[in-house]
């Protein structure tokens, strides 16, 4: 029997009504910052002048034009307000995608959720979104945590799931909580903002939805960014963002967008497709470069987009 195609149905977000703008930072926090992100970006055009391709030149114009922005082109950002959870966030979204998607939250049989800073150790935010929607006590729910890819690892695996007939519906949650950490006294405190959305997955006619994904992996980066307590275990004492690997953090800057029209590539042929077909591009805004950059580098110019890193983080 013809595996049934899978796609999405609605899709909603949620941002906190907090913002908080770039003079929250003090003038003398703003200046040494001014004076790193001149430091960081002679590491960075350095490193890109050595690499010959498209990504690494059309990176290294964009980091050039940053290079004495401490904010790297974010102007304000969202802010989860204090008695709120991320799970209470995702909740919200999670009722919207349903309602959009027009179908009854009795019908989903999954939950798949990720978070940037957990609300709870061991306790998906999946179990807690199905909790407080009345989700089916049947529902199977699980926390995704694969960093930037987790919305792409939530949407194959419920693919897979709705063609195997385990499941009719699937619900897809993720959130960021990222003014949760406390200050590490870098930019990148001001490079993140607070945001929940959620996606409703099911059945689609033949001809639409889900036509091919790519993922890879590269496990020798892992040390890039990290969530925890530098020089000790996560639980020793309070977390923060940093980078161990200085090394991999640079190599990770320095072939994104090679990376992403590579992907890009891979995705099309499985689809028959070409570039020219793409009408939409959607891209992880985790700088305001990235996005533009990736799309010019894999040649889809021509698609609309929706760039909202200078407004959310």
């Amino acid at each position: 029997m013809k595996q049934p195609s899978v796609g999405i149905l609605g899709v909603a977000a949620y941002l906190p009504p907090n913002v908080r703008k770039n003079d929250y930072w003090s003038d003398a926090t703003v200046k040494t910052w001014r004076e790193k992100a001149g430091r960081r970006a002679e590491k960075l055009i350095a490193a890109l002048e050595a690499e010959n391709t498209d990504g690494a030149r059309r990176t290294l114009d964009a980091l050039a034009a940053l290079a004495t922005d401490p904010f790297q082109g974010s102007i304000e950002r969202r802010v989860i307000p204090d008695d709120m959870t991320a799970s209470e966030m995702e909740v919200i979204a999670a009722r919207e995608a349903i309602e959009r998607a027009g179908i009854q939250k009795e019908e989903i049989g999954l939950v798949l959720s990720h978070q940037i800073c957990i609300d709870y150790i061991n306790v998906p935010s999946a179990a807690v979104v199905a909790g407080k929607l009345g989700l089916p006590s049947s529902t199977m729910v699980m926390g995704t945590d694969a960093a930037c890819n987790s919305f792409m690892l939530q949407l194959s695996l419920a693919q897979a799931m709705i063609q195997s007939g385990a499941v009719k519906y699937a619900l897809l949650t993720q959130s960021s909580t990222l003014t949760r950490f406390p200050d590490s006294g870098e930019m990148i405190d001001a490079w993140g903002g607070d945001a929940a959305s959620a996606v409703i997955v099911g059945a689609v006619s033949e001809g639409r939805g889900i036509l091919s994904s790519a993922h890879h992996q590269n496990g020798n980066l892992w040390g890039a960014l990290l969530c925890g307590v530098p020089g000790k275990r996560w639980q020793d004492d309070r977390c923060v963002i940093y980078s161990i690997d200085r090394e991999a953090n640079l190599d990770m800057v320095v072939r994104m967008a090679d990376c992403a029209n590579a992907f890009v590539g891979e995705a099309l042929a499985k689809a028959n497709l070409e570039r020219s077909d793409v009408a939409f591009y959607a891209a992880h805004q985790g700088f305001k470069w990235l996005l533009p950059v990736s799309q010019a580098t894999a040649g889809l110019q021509h698609a609309r987009t929706v760039e909202h890193f200078h407004y959310t983080g």
